[in-house]
């Protein structure tokens, strides 16, 4: 549960930064050779928001198979974009500048789409629903608490990485 929850979480702000500012996505899409224009990028951005906001507030099957469908077109772009040598800077997804494509990228995304995927077959449940299921609090708290934890260190991986290995390669 916690993990889908992660999964939902980091696709909202993923897509938050795309719709105020699309050039970076847009600019990763045309190296892979998919020019779009800004406004499809700010509409796939809202889409990720809709898409996360739905799974993390009511979650479910359809909700859970519509994140890990993101994931899996993620993951699938992000290794055309490592195979063609395209984008060489941001994608713009994680809001920080200067973060290229990694393989770390394709293991997060990968492992949130087989996670998601899972909780899509069998149901999850949202934020709003806990209150009528039979979690205690401190159980709800232990959740949103390892969600935002899983959330975190995803971004760490997707966002600081990338940037912790050029400084090593500039040092060495």
């Amino acid at each position: 549960m916690a993990p889908t929850l992660a999964a939902a979480l980091l696709l909202v702000l993923a897509g938050a930064p795309k719709l105020v500012n699309p050039h970076d996505t847009r600019r990763a899409l045309r190296s892979v050779g998919f020019p779009v224009p800004a406004i499809a990028v700010r509409a796939g951005g809202l889409v990720e928001v809709g898409i996360g906001t739905l799974a993390v507030l009511h979650g479910g099957r359809v909700a859970d198979g519509l994140v890990a469908a993101s994931y899996l077109g993620f993951t699938g772009f992000v290794i055309v974009a490592l195979r063609s040598g395209g984008v060489i800077a941001s994608c713009g997804c994680v809001g920080r500048p200067d973060t290229p494509p990694t393989l770390a990228h394709v293991l997060v995304t990968a492992a949130f789409t087989v996670l998601t995927g899972v909780a899509a077959a069998v149901g999850s449940t949202g934020v709003l629903t806990w209150t009528t299921s039979s979690m205690s609090t401190v159980h709800q708290v232990a959740v949103l608490g390892f969600a935002v934890l899983i959330a975190w260190l995803a971004w760490l991986a997707l966002a600081e990485l990338p940037r912790l290995r050029a400084i090593e390669r500039f040092v060495a």
